[in-house]
């Protein structure tokens, strides 16, 4: 009758290869945490961003408020990681085809940063409603 079982060299290899994958596999855990992180933050950023234009459309769709050019507060830095975030506006359409009565156009846009982290810019041009 042939023995059943395994060799000690047998149970060697498989450990020898089984710690192999396993060093292979969990090297690159730190590298998948750090790019879900950087996924989550782009996603916070971008839905704050959203949130913000969105504020800037509600309000901008009223004559008398677009043409004062007043802005929204831009979202916070607790909501961002602690990103900080400014709005700027600007008006895209050279100023001898505006009007007397103020730009035809305003692009806002929307600025975060914060140590370490990358820079995200958000623009939106909004057209100047009917009266």
């Amino acid at each position: 009758m042939k023995d059943a079982g395994l060799t000690l060299i047998e149970v060697l290899v498989a450990l020898a290869i089984f710690t192999a994958l396993s060093v292979a596999v969990l090297g690159l855990l730190p590298t998948l945490f750090k790019v879900n992180r950087q996924n989550q933050n782009d996603q916070a950023v971008t839905v704050a961003a959203k949130a913000f234009m969105e504020s800037v459309r509600t309000a901008y769709s009223v004559q008398s408020t677009f043409d004062a050019g007043s802005l929204p507060a831009a979202p916070g830095a607790g909501l961002l990681n602690g990103l900080t975030c400014t709005a700027t506006q600007s008006n895209p359409v050279p100023t001898w085809v505006s009007p007397s009565s103020g730009p035809l156009l305003r692009r806002v846009t929307l600025s975060c940063a914060g140590n370490g982290q990358p820079t995200y810019t958000f623009s939106l041009d909004f057209g100047r409603p009917a009266s």
